[in-house]
């Protein structure tokens, strides 16, 4: 005759699922119904696992805790890759209308010098405009490329591309150095000396002041200045001369015409 298992209230708790299971929670190498069970008479060293030791603001013992869950902040490729398109379309259809509204516009910077100077504006030039400064935030790739068109060193649709690619993407450490080079020839053309580790450096850790930087030197050498909504002006105070063509004096750099 089978005997009748004994049953008492208690029973449920060592059910797994029920819904009077006690909670069993991980302290680091032992096991406790609650995280303040975990320490013990041992102190913080056996609060671990689910669990971390809070300590007293007011010089008290402390107390162990259930550890707060950190959320996933990781995305997935495809979420990535998803973002990365998005932001190509966007920028895609700003640079057509900047190419046709402000570089085609533009001329090019066609004169030589024979001694360069020393760059007169610092890194963070552009935050004294809010207009470039905005423009390289959003669109760092469109503006860097109108200044490698305006100085002839490449393409305009060769540098959005190649900026987008190498500023949006994992290989922005590599792309930093293909950067470097192309600042150097920029500064070049604008009679300015140039230095490869430190446009390596800066094109590396602040490459959009570096960017918003070039673009105000451009623009000056110009002739011009460019607003938002993409317009271009000609102040008076940065017309090119229309004298007869002569050496110039600007301390530092000898223009070649």
């Amino acid at each position: 005759r089978l005997k009748r298992p004994n049953w008492s209230p208690n029973s449920r708790a060592r059910c797994p699922g029920s819904p009077g299971a006690m909670s069993i929670v991980n302290c680091g190498g032992h096991f406790a119904q609650t995280c303040g069970e975990c320490p013990g008479t041992n102190g913080w060293t056996w609060c671990n696992g689910d669990c971390a030791w809070r300590p007293d603001p007011f010089g008290g013992e402390g107390s162990c805790a259930q550890r707060l869950a950190m959320p996933d902040m990781g995305r997935s490729p495809v979420e990535y890759c998803g973002s990365i398109c998005v932001t190509a379309v966007i920028m895609l259809v700003f640079a057509c209308i900047y190419k046709q509204q402000v570089v085609n516009r533009l001329g090019t910077i066609s004169k030589s010098f024979s001694h360069f100077g020393a760059r007169e504006r610092g890194l963070l030039a552009c935050l004294a405009s809010p207009d470039t400064c905005v423009y390289t935030t959003f669109c760092m790739p469109v503006v860097a490329a109108k200044n490698y068109h305006a100085t002839g060193v490449c393409g305009f649709w060769p540098g959005c591309m190649l900026m987008f690619i190498g500023a949006y993407s994992p290989l922005v450490c590599i792309f930093a150095c293909f950067r470097a080079f192309l600042a150097g020839s920029v500064q070049e053309r604008l009679g300015f000396q140039s230095n490869f580790i430190t446009n390596c450096c800066v094109s590396l850790f602040c490459m959009p002041c570096d960017v918003g930087r070039e673009s105000l030197e451009v623009d000056a050498e110009l002739g011009v200045e460019i607003s938002c909504c993409c317009q271009v002006r000609q102040p008076s105070s940065l017309l090119p001369t229309t004298a007869v063509p002569q050496a110039s004096f600007t301390p530092g750099r000898v223009h070649c015409y």
